[in-house]
């Protein structure tokens, strides 16, 4: 939503300076997403008319003109083409100064100079040297000169002439969902209003109705006869066949229009809250749309079919299924039952609250207008408006829920700037088919809740002074029991139905702390507030996961909760579906974290960002145990998931590995050393024999009974369908069990005072003896003064037979309290190797 400082002007009064007016408006909850200031950067630039056009004697491609700036006519040599004598052009003056443009440092100045022998006294504009765009002012866009109308005032300021004399400041305002009033210049000016106590201005409407307006009667002899107007009942009717969807609908009627352009200060304040000029009709419903906040659309009267009273009859109704509607932008869109339709008895005529028709739009040839003012159910205009993908001004208002008592006074206010800028007739009345009318909701306030919830110490008067201030009536008070104490007594407040975010009494309450200022509610620790909670150790388990992993090498991934269908597939889980999916990309809760981890993935290489190493923590959705997948019962669990793809390090000019991809293994050292650093003890690692759906080969991470993980490498076909060249290493971890499982405890020994032995073993096992079975073994048979165990060497091939591989481990041995003698070393050792022997029938290599 945008609005200008001169604008807000019109309708409240308020001395503050456009730096405190964003301060203020923040602080009201009115997010201020930027602020421009206009004015001032077309000094020096003034409206001038071309009085002559010859060669220029020396250049070709130049000419010599005289030019009137209003006071005097001065010669300006010039390469432009496009323009004759007699047109109107914006023109620089000396001494004036253009904005640098793109890549120049410096701006220009005008100077009085020679040109291929000839002075040149000034300089004519095109639309790029003002940085303007002729189509948002209704001109032309040519290439060479900026050609003005014909109406423009010779040697006027071309500030002035774009409606922008004074300069002005536009604010573009963050409007949050639930504040409909807000997306209207009068329902800012009315927080204005209410926070500086000054009066709200709200427009006067004097209407001329079934007389000709001054400009039609002036040559009119005294004693002719005003030809009647026939009253708007007499003109439309309009019949609502679901009153559900459209509660209101009213239409006026303005004949004897003439279409053209705007004047330049309508033309100029749509401007600059970005609306495009198009007629002096259609800039009017759009100036009181951003006005009071009520989308209008004027249709051609005349294109309206007659009913069977002989007069054009609107009907607001439901779209047949299928049914063809052309829209004002071109586009042909085929509806349904869902879709509300503005009709004649003939065709649709608009898609109501969205986009008017093609069939009936506003053209140079209009003659009447008709006015439509209406009021549509929010519910109904979004399904429409995201159903065919139109997203217009009137649809974001009516979504979000208008005020369906202010139709007939922007109706009203409407036809009165018609008269005022295209001239005509207005049939006396308005046609109002209102069939049930809405009584403004009623709220009743304690005052002592006030002060309760906002810990403030406030005066009931003061309460309902800041209420009143937002347009809310006090309509009775409850009766205060006898005998009670001398507290006030509860009030109801009738809500204005601008207000349709306010429901409840807490409502209220925080309107009362928004004028009186959040900033000066003192802040207070609540009464008996435990100062801790459970949920304060989780998230500083979560956080230290964070920390651990972003010391790892990874960076945090944050994917979408809301993923497709289709991704999902490679997931075992039952997916939760959404009843009213915004999309097909964004149909299901997300099952695993690993379908948004490898999306994160493909972002990163699209952007050329080959080598990624990520991590995230989320939520994930699966259904209860014996419910169907579009159930609404579901579990919601936090998991872990990791992703790695390209180099594993970042390439250096002497390193000997600087191509070396990410493996298995890498994912598998990177696990082992999270749980290391995160306190899990006894994690096992076993291999799948076969891949799966989702994995060309992976394993699962166990801790003791309970499967806290899988981890593997991305299936290559899959990898492909998102453009990953690389392999790509994926894990996801139940983060419940491992916050279940932690042990942070630290334990900590002195260093070793004696020498350690060492002592090696070969041995050839069959092919599936896996590296966790011999540690297994080692630990069962608990060796004396065995300090470390590691794996140094795989080996397969000659003199190894098939189907077995060759393992060498290092074996070290250390006591803590004496040095370790070659035959007590030799002794434990001995054990292991019997053992190896005798459980995984392992051959010793000499």
């Amino acid at each position: 939503m945008k609005v200008t400082l001169n604008w807000l002007k019109q309708y409240v009064d308020f001395d503050w300076s456009p730096e405190e007016l964003t301060e203020r408006l923040t602080m009201l909850g009115l997010e201020v997403e930027s602020v421009q200031k206009t004015g001032g950067e077309f000094d020096g630039v003034v409206v001038a008319q071309v009085v002559t056009k010859d060669k220029h004697p020396n250049a070709d491609k130049l000419t010599i003109c005289k030019v009137n700036d209003g006071k005097t006519e001065r010669q300006i040599v010039c390469g432009a083409q496009n323009f004759k004598p007699g047109d109107k052009v914006p023109l620089i003056l000396p001494g004036a100064t253009l904005p640098a443009k793109p890549g120049e440092k410096e701006p220009f100045t005008i100077k009085v100079g020679k040109i291929r022998g000839v002075e040149s006294h000034g300089m004519m504009c095109s639309h790029e040297e003002l940085g303007l765009e002729p189509e948002k002012l209704g001109l032309k866009r040519e290439v060479g000169l900026l050609i003005l109308r014909e109406d423009a005032k010779v040697g006027q300021p071309f500030a002035e002439y774009l409606g922008r004399a004074g300069g002005d400041v536009i604010y573009d305002l963050e409007v949050t969902p639930n504040r409909a009033d807000w997306n209207s210049v009068i329902g800012i000016a009315r927080e204005i209003a209410a926070l500086n106590g000054n009066k709200l201005k709200i427009p006067d409407i004097k209407l001329v109705e079934t007389r000709s307006t001054a400009s039609q009667t002036s040559n009119r002899k005294d004693g002719d006869a005003v030809e009647r107007v026939p009253t708007a009942s007499e003109l439309v009717s309009v019949r609502i066949e679901d009153p559900d969807l459209c509660p209101r609908y009213t239409a006026r009627v303005v004949k004897g229009v003439k279409i053209g352009p705007s004047p330049d200060w309508l033309r100029s304040m749509l401007e600059k809250v970005g609306i495009r000029s198009i007629s002096n009709v259609v800039d009017v419903t759009n100036y009181v749309m951003m006005e009071i906040g009520q989308p209008l659309h004027a249709f051609d009267y005349h294109l309206i079919a007659k009913g069977k009273d002989g007069k054009p009859t609107i009907v607001i109704r439901r779209a047949r299924a299928g049914e063809e509607f052309i829209t004002l932008d071109g586009q042909k869109h085929q509806l349904t039952t869902d879709n509300l339709l503005i009709a004649d008895e003939t065709k649709g005529i608009a898609l109501a609250g969205v986009m008017g028709g093609q069939n009936t739009e506003i053209k140079d040839n209009t003659v009447d207008v008709l006015i439509e003012s209406a009021y549509f159910s929010p519910t109904n205009i979004r399904r429409t408006s995201k159903l065919l993908g139109l997203r217009t001004d009137a649809s974001y208002r009516f979504e979000r829920g208008a005020d369906i008592d202010i139709n007939d006074w922007a109706s009203a206010r409407c036809a009165q700037l018609i008269l005022e800028t295209a001239g005509g007739q207005l049939a006396e009345g308005i046609v109002d088919a209102y069939p049930q009318p809405v009584e403004p909701r009623e709220i009743t306030l304690r005052h002592q809740k006030v002060n309760e919830l906002l810990g403030l110490n406030l005066k009931p008067e003061g309460i309902e002074f800041y209420l009143g201030q937002l347009g809310l009536k006090t309509v009775k008070r409850k009766a205060r029991p006898v005998g009670a104490e001398a507290v006030p007594e509860p009030v109801t407040f009738r809500i204005p139905t601008f207000r349709v975010d306010l429901k409840r009494e807490a409502d209220l309450i925080e309107e009362v702390g928004r004028l009186y200022g959040v900033d000066r509610i003192p802040s207070t620790p609540p009464r008996g507030a435990l100062g801790a909670n459970a949920f304060d150790a989780v998230h500083d388990q979560i956080a230290e996961a964070r920390r651990i992993l972003s010391g790892l090498g990874l960076n945090e991934a944050q994917g979408q909760t809301l993923v497709s269908s289709v991704e999902c597939r490679v997931s075992s889980a039952e997916v939760v579906a959404l009843a009213n999916p915004l999309s097909s990309d964004m149909d299901v809760l997300r099952p695993s974290l690993l379908p948004g981890m490898i999306h994160s993935l493909q972002h990163n290489v699209s952007h050329k960002n080959y080598d990624v190493a990520l991590f995230e923590i989320g939520q994930v959705f699966n259904t209860k145990e014996g419910k169907q997948a579009d159930s609404h019962l579901f579990f919601e669990k936090p998991r872990l998931a990791i992703a790695l793809t390209g180099r594993r390090a970042l390439p250096f000019w002497s390193g000997d590995d600087r191509d070396a991809k990410f493996d298995a293994y890498d994912l598998k050292g990177l696990l082992e050393e999270f749980f290391d650093q995160f306190g899990l003890r006894g994690t096992a690692f076993a291999r799948r024999a076969e891949s799966t759906s989702l994995f060309l080969e992976s394993a699962t991470i166990s801790l003791g009974n309970n499967q806290i993980g899988e981890f593997g490498q991305l299936s290559p076909a899959l990898a492909k369908k998102y453009d990953l060249r690389d392999a790509v290493l994926l894990a996801e971890l139940n983060l419940d069990l491992l916050l279940a499982r932690r042990n942070p405890a630290k334990s900590f020994k002195s260093l070793p005072q004696f020498p350690a032995i060492r002592r090696d073993v070969a041995m050839l096992v069959p092919e599936a003896t896996s590296h966790d079975a011999v540690l297994q073994v080692v630990r069962q048979t608990k060796p004396a003064n065995l300090e470390t165990v590691e794996l140094f060497d795989v080996f397969r091939g000659k003199n190894v037979p098939a189907g077995q591989k060759s393992l060498a481990y290092a074996f070290t041995y250390r006591a803590v309290d004496k040095t370790l003698t070659d035959a007590e070393a030799n002794a434990a050792h001995a054990k292991v190797v019997e053992a190896l022997k005798a459980q995984l029938q392992a051959t010793v290599r000499e």
